[in-house]
């Protein structure tokens, strides 16, 4: 144990990246503040008379799509049961925390945040954005502080975030003022307890946390805010020593020994991302790549089990490579990397050649879901005419016929999104667009009249999502013109990734005429950009990674056979899994398909290899011989697709070494 004492560990990295190696049950209070994804509403100035107009801009990091359910599993994993889960979050997110994270606890609830001092409108025709909100999760025994009902009230008062408090470079638009984070650190958490936030921004939560006699772990991204964020703890730290404020005598070691062991892998963490390369060392966790792309059976969140247990190698092989989790977060001296899904290849190939053609196609998709946006404000007579067909205004024939009105009004404006592509069909999306319209305006309607009115702002989200669930339908019909698969490779593979992105759960799923057929993946997906992915596909660091792999695309036996791995080799092995549904890209891998792996694997591999698979009976007595190492992990499927995947499953690692 090198520091039992230990008050702070703050690192600048993606927290995806750090929270892999936080430790199960580990941390007290999660108190964090990620993005809103409220940026597209909040734009431009607000003019105030006599006075500088206010910017009402957010930032470029709050555009890029922030997904709640791809973090809940994580955060409750490294939550001890007696921690608090605290959110700050906003009215277009707080729903999605709910749904992931409600039935993971005994209680969930909100706190609000009043700000006394809110930004101002001049016209009086709406209500001052004034209050915050904070998500909230416990379980029994969790810790709570307080002394009276007075104090119970899940509602706190305060102003915005101002100077001298606040940092004026980098300037922070969602700095927390330390009043009500000190309160909320006070209520759920007792001295010497390990707050983490991920988002750690510039810092407000672990000087709060300090001062309160806590200790702290912060993760964030940006180099701006980080530097700032390490200034005002340093800070903090120094007058806190200074003043001899931190605490009087020794903490007791039994309360403190988990806590150093994790400040000890942070701290060695923080030593490895200081440490650009080392190309003497066969395998390296590398920081900042992250998968391709989701793939069924991504094994991004499986790295803490994968990564501990891999053994010294040479050159790097991996039969079934999918996203990639495993192959971007190790470095060898040599890749050599297959799949049998030439639509995966082709983008692996697309990325590592640099092809300027899938780019050129790539950004004209994601700049047309973009401006779909745009179309529907600048369109209200839609969000109207659902308006007249709620209350009865209008019977079902008639909604049809306004919008078939509408379309007649935006229909080149919408094909015009569509024109740099190598092939139109208006009639097409005219059918598409009107046929989601349509349909997700009688079940809006419907769900008004069993459930609740729908405030104006889910009826706008609700029609974004038909007007781009049309437009997805119509790129999903490209995709699956063979023409245009055969001629078009590159436009070809663009559409594979919005595909990829923008389909329900990103599911793949295929009719028996072989044609996708997964549908658009709703609400949830209305904010999602692929310029970020765009933008992380261009990257030194990927390119590089891919330039030093040999990439293939062949039967697994045929690829392992061509590359002959030998004894100083290592071999990474996600195979579909046994299971009545392992079909995920047209290609079936059977029982006999499996009994193909094995006897390679058993009989003829002269390399060190893992498996990792889904426990059933027929794998287990596949592999249980002499020599071979099999242990198990725990895994919690996100999306049970029509009810074949039991969710809760045990997973097996299986090694030869």
């Amino acid at each position: 144990m090198k520091n039992p004492d230990w008050r702070k560990c703050i690192i600048r990295d993606d927290s995806r990246n750090v929270l892999k190696r936080i430790p199960d049950n580990s941390i007290d209070l999660i108190l964090t503040d990620p993005p809103y994804n409220i940026s597209r509403y909040s734009t431009g100035n607000i003019p105030l008379p006599g006075r500088t107009a206010i910017n009402n801009d957010l930032a470029p990091w709050d555009l890029e799509e922030f997904v709640p359910s791809e973090w809940a599993d994580e955060l409750i994993r490294i939550l001890k049961p007696t921690g608090n889960l605290f959110i700050f979050t906003s009215y277009n997110q707080i729903g999605l925390w709910h749904a992931c994270l409600d039935r993971r606890f005994d209680t969930t609830n909100f706190m609000v945040w009043h700000k006394t001092n809110p930004a101002p409108k001049i016209f009086k025709a709406g209500f001052l954005n004034s209050c915050e909100l904070i998500f909230t999760c416990w379980n029994k025994k969790h810790t709570w502080n307080f002394s009276s009902q007075k104090e119970m009230h899940n509602f706190i008062e305060s102003p915005i975030c101002m100077r001298p408090e606040r940092v004026a470079d980098p300037k922070h638009p969602a700095q927390k003022p330390l009043k009500v984070l000190r309160r909320l650190i006070e209520i759920a958490s007792n001295k010497n307890d390990i707050i983490f936030d991920p988002f750690m921004g510039v810092g407000s939560t672990g000087v709060a946390a300090l001062e309160l006699g806590r200790r702290f772990i912060g993760v964030e991204i940006n180099s701006d805010y980080f530097l700032a964020a390490k200034q005002r703890i340093d800070d903090t730290m120094n007058r806190l020593v200074t003043n001899e404020e931190i605490f009087d005598g020794k903490v007791e070691e039994a309360a403190v020994a988990y806590g150093a062991s994790l400040f000890d892998a942070l701290e060695d963490y923080q030593e490895q991302l200081a440490i650009e390369t080392r190309p003497q060392d066969a395998a390296i966790i590398q920081p900042y790549l992250s998968p391709l792309i989701k793939w069924p059976g991504g094994k991004e969140k499986e790295l803490k089990h994968i990564l501990p247990a891999l053994p010294d190698f040479e050159r790097y092989f991996e039969p079934f490579v999918g996203g990639g989790a495993v192959f971007m977060a190790i470095q060898a001296r040599k890749y050599l990397i297959n799949d049998l899904s030439s639509e995966l290849i082709e983008l692996y190939k697309a990325i590592g050649t640099k092809s300027e053609v899938f780019y050129k196609y790539a950004y004209a998709i994601d700049k047309s879901w973009l401006a779909l946006h745009d179309i529907l404000v600048n369109t209200p007579q839609l969000v109207e005419i659902y308006n007249q067909y709620r209350v009865g205004a209008i019977n079902d024939n008639e909604l049809k016929s306004d919008v078939e009105r509408i379309w007649a009004n935006l229909s080149t404006e919408i094909i015009s999104l569509v024109s740099s592509f190598p092939a139109i069909n208006a009639e097409i999306i005219k059918k598409e667009v009107i046929t989601n319209l349509v349909r997700k305006m009688k079940r809006m309607k419907v769900l008004e009249e069993s459930k609740n009115t729908l405030p104006k702002s889910d009826i706008f989200d609700n029609i974004e999502a038909a007007l781009k669930s049309g437009f997805y339908m119509y790129l999903r019909y490209l995709y699956n013109d063979r023409k245009l698969t055969d001629n078009y490779k590159d436009f070809h593979t663009a559409l594979f990734l919005f595909i990829r992105n923008y389909a329900y759960s990103g599911m793949f799923r295929y009719s028996t005429k072989g044609d996708f057929n997964v549908p658009y993946g709703g609400i949830g997906y209305n904010s999602k950009r692929m310029a970020k992915k765009l933008d992380y596909y261009r990257s030194e660091g990927l390119i590089k990674h891919l330039e030093e792999a040999q990439i293939y695309n062949l039967d697994f036996e045929e690829f392992l056979r061509h590359a002959k791995p030998t004894k100083s080799d290592f071999i990474f092995l996600d195979p579909p899994y046994d299971s009545e549904f392992s079909t995920y890209a047209k290609n079936t891998f059977d029982r006999k398909d499996q009994e193909r792996l094995a006897n390679y694997l058993l009989n003829e591999c002269a390399a060190k290899w893992m498996l990792i698979i889904k426990n059933t009976d027929f794998i287990y007595n596949l592999y249980n011989h002499p020599g071979i190492n099999i242990s198990s992990f725990d895994k919690k499927y996100i999306v049970s697709f029509m009810n074949r995947n039991n969710r809760d499953v045990t997973h097996l690692i299986i090694t030869n070494y």
